[in-house]
């Protein structure tokens, strides 16, 4: 009798302890609809160990009231504001927000999106899903 026994290497970005994600932000996903020629781009890196989401969020084309970080289920629905990442920005948000283990959940999930309002669109002129980046082998 032959017998093999082979290990197989668990890999993949559950095993990280940085996760990264990333939000493409315009106006085709706001709820209600908006209309606008704004965009912008978030890049994000959750710690898995100390909770905390790094991000770094550009936008042009618009003078936004804030830029939110918020939740939703279903995740295309308008949900609430988990936190105000700054008020009255002008081209560039960065900072860090510690997430407790459901809002960890949520972001793993594509729950969580950047909200951009104005006051014109009070409930957000520009909007991105944050999900996370594609794992490379």
């Amino acid at each position: 009798m032959l017998g093999f026994v082979t290990s197989c290497k668990e890999e993949g970005p559950h095993k990280d302890d940085i996760v990264k994600f990333s939000a493409v932000i315009n106006s085709a996903p706001t709820v209600p609809k908006a209309t606008s020629s704004a965009q912008g781009t978030g890049v994000f890196e959750y710690n898995k160990n100390t909770m905390e989401l790094k991000y770094n969020v550009n936008f042009q084309n618009i003078t936004p009231t804030s830029v939110t970080l918020n939740v939703a289920n279903p995740a295309w629905e308008r949900g609430p504001i988990i936190q105000t990442l700054s008020e009255n920005p002008t081209g560039q948000v960065t900072g860090t927000v510690k997430l407790n283990t459901e809002q960890q959940t949520q972001l793993v999930v594509g729950m969580m999106y950047i909200n951009v309002p104005t006051e014109q669109n009070p409930y957000g002129e520009i909007r991105g899903q944050i999900i996370a980046d594609k794992f490379e082998e």
